[in-house]
């Protein structure tokens, strides 16, 4: 099975829908408009977001493509899309990386993000689509460098850049 294989299997993202808030509650319509449909704000997006392509360099070294369109939850006042949107996905995005090099004992639980740092370029709007391109710079026992360019579809240019560092904690674990 290939790693692009293997990772949609892994990720498939129907298992994110089961996420939605009970709807046994009163209807109260003022208290429901600011209310989300979700636990969790990405929901929507992981269900629009597409593994194109994935690749394992080496054995501590990956690069992963993905694909999704920008939807109208994740613009902000101006309608573009939100820059704390795009570190959020980002964030998740940089952070599959890891699995296909992932071990037990190492990065086996992702680790924990030391610092996102995010540069923003130009502005996407609604319903277009991006490609964000990922990957594992280094990944050493502790920490790793995780990299991703964001570009809009439809004329390559670059909406955004980020720079991830990582802490991994499964080399707690043996000093508990």
């Amino acid at each position: 099975m290939s790693v692009l294989e293997r990772l949609r299997e892994v990720f498939n993202l129907r298992a994110f829908a089961e996420e939605t808030e009970d709807d046994d509650d009163e209807d109260n319509s003022t208290s429901n408009l600011s209310k989300p449909k979700t636990k969790n704000f990405l929901i929507p997006w992981l269900q629009t977001l597409e593994i194109t392509s994935a690749e394992l360099l080496s054995p501590t070294t990956t690069k992963i493509t993905y694909r999704f369109p920008v939807t109208r939850e994740y613009l902000n006042p101006m309608r573009t899309f939100h820059g704390g949107a795009i570190a959020a996905m980002f964030d998740v995005c940089t952070t599959w990386t890891l699995f296909p090099i992932a071990d037990y004992g190492f990065w086996s639980t992702m680790g924990t993000t030391r610092s996102l740092v995010c540069t923003y370029v130009k502005p996407v709007l609604e319903g277009e689509v991006v490609d964000v391109e990922c990957r594992i710079v280094h990944a050493g026992k502790r920490l790793c460098l995780l990299t991703g360019i964001m570009k809009r579809e439809k004329d390559g240019a670059i909406v955004a850049t980020c720079e991830h560092n990582k802490y991994n904690i499964d080399a707690d674990e043996s000093k508990m």
